[in-house]
């Protein structure tokens, strides 16, 4: 794995942003271009871009930035390792207090790190999420809408009441390093082919939380209709649930991320698959698959499995219905996703 040597100059960073990359420099422009402005004086902050071989512009593109003078490590592999392995590599090459694993297709507004750096400063925390907004085609300048503010918790439940399945969303959890590997963890290595590698140092994260800081102000952008290259239902099925129940200790937290991910993320995502793809029909089938991770949770038979069964007007009715409900169990507090946790 061929890499530039680390130049340690200096204080150590504060927050490593890792990009980890694969053949998308369209993508990656776009967020290097946001990037520049906001890092090109900001020595807190270290940038890492791990390039999983891209057969595109991609080095040139790295090369190109650093012209214009962002400073990066740039860790180029031989090969393709994967995304888990690239992302395992990430992890483990950040020298920050901090690590921040970003998608190389999202985008972090203007304002956004300085605003990030001065939270991360001002206490220490286990995990910091960020709420998103969705980002459907090509990034436009937008500013920061500051009305939402940023909540501290103390109380995991809480805490992961707010996030659940998108603790796998990368580009959403920055992850305080020191605590994560003063806990002790298992190697990361072994999350390698799962598509939930990141799962390993976040879950460690929550297993020994004390404090976390969830930003409502959307700083970033996420990338709409651009994941693919892996089994959706199987991963965001049994294997989530298998890599649940391994690396998170707390069976309360586990229901709640399992919770989460019926109440909040299949309903809508599998509306979207069911009308998009004829591998809802064929490939895979829902609910074979996520019935053998989920059949016991009464959040599956009354979220998930009619919008598997009914046709699709019907299934976007009942979707409506369940945003509702949503809705009104964020205003209570989440006590609905909380209940059997």
């Amino acid at each position: 794995m061929p890499e530039e040597p680390k130049v340690v100059t200096g204080a150590r960073p504060l927050l490593t942003l890792a990009i980890p990359t694969y053949n998308r420099a369209r993508y990656l422009k776009e967020l290097l271009s946001v990037l520049l402005e906001q890092l090109i004086d900001e020595p807190r902050v270290e940038l890492i871009i791990s390039d999983n071989a891209s057969p595109d512009e991609t080095p040139a593109l790295i090369d190109e930035f650093r012209t214009r003078g962002l400073r990066l490590r740039h860790i180029r592999n031989e090969e393709n390792i994967g995304p888990d392995a690239n992302f395992v590599q990430c992890f483990e090459q950040a020298r920050g207090t901090y690590v921040w694993l970003f998608g190389d297709d999202d985008i972090i507004l203007p304002g956004g790190i300085a605003r990030i750096l001065t939270y991360l400063e001002k206490n220490e925390y286990d995990l910091v999420y960020l709420d998103s907004f969705p980002l459907p085609g090509a990034y436009t300048p937008r500013v920061i809408d500051s009305s939402r503010g940023v909540t501290i918790l103390e109380d995991t439940r809480h805490f992961a009441s707010r996030v659940h399945i998108f603790f796998t969303f990368i580009s959403g959890n920055i992850i305080n390093k020191d605590r994560v590997e003063a806990s002790g963890p298992r190697s990361f290595s072994a999350l390698v082919g799962s598509n939930l590698a990141q799962l390993g140092w976040t879950y460690a994260a929550l297993n020994g939380f004390k404090r976390g800081l969830h930003i409502r102000d959307r700083l970033v952008g996420a990338r709409v209709d651009n994941t693919g290259g892996y089994k959706l239902l199987q991963v965001f099925g049994p294997t989530l649930k298998s890599v649940t129940c391994t690396w998170l200790d707390s069976p309360h937290l586990r229901q709640i991320v399992f919770n989460g991910t019926l109440q909040r993320f299949w309903p809508g995502m599998l509306l979207q698959y069911k009308k998009s793809t004829d591998a809802f029909e064929r490939e895979e089938k829902p609910h074979k698959v996520l019935a053998s991770a989920f059949k016991n949770n009464f959040r599956y038979w009354t979220f998930v499995y009619p919008i598997i069964v009914l046709p699709s007007r019907l299934a976007a009715g009942w979707l409506l219905l369940v945003r509702g409900i949503n809705r009104i169990d964020r205003a209570l507090g989440f006590i609905l996703l909380r209940l059997g946790s």
